[in-house]
């Protein structure tokens, strides 16, 4: 079994096909269609969660649209094998060993191997979760099909609600069994330094820029993303038209589509958050339409659609076609190969934060002020507590000031 990607009347879908590239189970096939919309890598991720329970259960001969239909479901011990292979990075084919341990003595370093082997091949909370959660919400949806609420037995009814209960307590016990850490409040996604290299690397008549073509184009879209805060698929989606050469020559309008017919993307890019406006400096919106007129206008293809940033190169005839998801997270792994760091697009926009911050502190601005503004220039809902991350950073460093200013009033006293 694998996950598919497609699409039909421009509308992207996956599925989980067998060998012959049919659909595996009519049953995974209704449930990934109907009850999936938004992110297309949000219905990739969550097809490839049912794939792996799918695949746990078929090599254990083990039919779950059968059990559910039969009122049997899976029972305990079923659930709690699965519930250690969910954890595992390796395969569900039973293990073979592939070299011979030598025997050590230590019955205390024994342990120790034996758990360090453990957590090498464990993956990570989120994850883990993530494949409970697919399991409880497929055999939510197979017993909504079988199942008439009005009409099942008393003792079905139990069993599906304690197995159902059980894999939810398990959810959430993995999100609050996070990583505990003292992190240091100073440290920052990117350094100031870090940062400013970055900068200088991308610029096209830069010595140090890493790319051989489109330096123009690149720098453009990590100088959009630094300066906006915008996310990589907000970016993507970014037509000529939602651009304001006008007036202050600064705005971009960033808004929630539906689907785009004119986008022929298989992965299509979306705007996760709110419609609002993102801002950029004139410079820099002189810097676009000075590629859109010069540069995109000369490239082949072009002229059928209205996205900004485009591919550049003729492989796999995309020449001229909206740029991809990946071709974007590629330039910043070109990037971070360079600078021997690690950069994303969403870390731009964690830096963006942290630069709005330190600006509203230069202003004196209220804070409240501030948060509002936040949430509006990162498409954040008004009771969204997505900006609590900042906020926290916020008081912690006022605590550290107030803390270290008490420290030094102590100190005068018994001098």
């Amino acid at each position: 079994m694998r996950v598919k990607r497609y699409q039909f009347n421009s509308i992207p879908f996956v599925s989980i096909t067998d060998e012959n590239d049919c659909p595996a189970s009519v049953y995974a096939t209704a449930y990934l269609s109907t009850q999936f919309g938004g992110a297309f890598n949000t219905q990739l991720r969550k097809a490839q969660e049912l794939l792996f329970v799918l695949h746990y259960f078929a090599q254990r001969k083990i039919d779950l649209a059968d059990r559910v239909l039969s009122g049997t479901f899976i029972s305990q011990r079923e659930y709690l094998q699965f519930h250690t292979a969910s954890a595992s990075k390796k395969n569900n084919e039973p293990s073979t060993p592939t070299s011979t341990v030598p025997y050590v003595s230590s019955k205390t370093m024994r342990n120790a191997l034996s758990a360090n082997a453990r957590q090498l091949v464990r993956v990570s909370n989120e994850t883990q979760q993530g494949r409970l959660r697919r399991l409880r919400n497929y055999l939510e949806f197979l017993f909504q099909e079988f199942h008439d609420s009005f009409s099942v037995s008393l003792i079905v009814s139990e069993r599906y609600e304690k197995l159902y209960s059980q894999i939810r307590l398990d959810e959430e016990s993995l999100s609050s069994n996070v990583p505990q850490r003292v992190a240091n409040i100073t440290d920052s996604v990117i350094s100031d330094q870090d940062f400013v290299r970055l900068l200088e690397m991308i610029l096209p008549s830069s010595e140090n820029n890493p790319f051989k073509g489109s330096k123009i184009r690149n720098y453009l879209i990590v100088s959009v993303l630094a300066q906006s805060g915008i996310r990589r698929g907000a970016l993507a989606k970014l037509k000529i038209s939602d651009l304001q050469f006008y007036g202050s020559f600064d705005q971009i309008k960033v808004y929630r589509s539906d689907i785009d017919y004119d986008d022929h993307r298989l992965e299509k890019p979306k705007q996760k958050t709110k419609s609002h406006i993102a801002i950029i400096s004139p410079y820099l919106m002189g810097q676009i339409k000075y590629y859109i007129n010069h540069v995109r206008s000369e490239i082949p293809g072009t002229e059928q659609h209205d996205f900004i940033f485009v591919s550049e190169k003729g492989s796999r005839g995309t020449l001229g076609m909206p740029l991809s998801l990946k071709s974007i997270n590629m330039i910043f792994k070109r990037l971070s190969e360079s600078l021997k760091l690690h950069v994303h697009p969403h870390l731009l926009r964690h830096k963006w934060n942290e630069t709005f911050d330190k600006k509203g502190a230069e202003l004196k601005i209220d804070y409240r002020l501030l948060e509002d503004a936040r949430k509006y220039a990162m498409g954040w809902s008004a009771n969204t507590s997505m900006n609590q991350i900042y906020n926290e950073k916020r008081i912690a460093e006022r605590a550290i000031a107030i803390s270290a200013a008490h420290q030094k009033r102590v100190d005068q006293k018994n001098d």
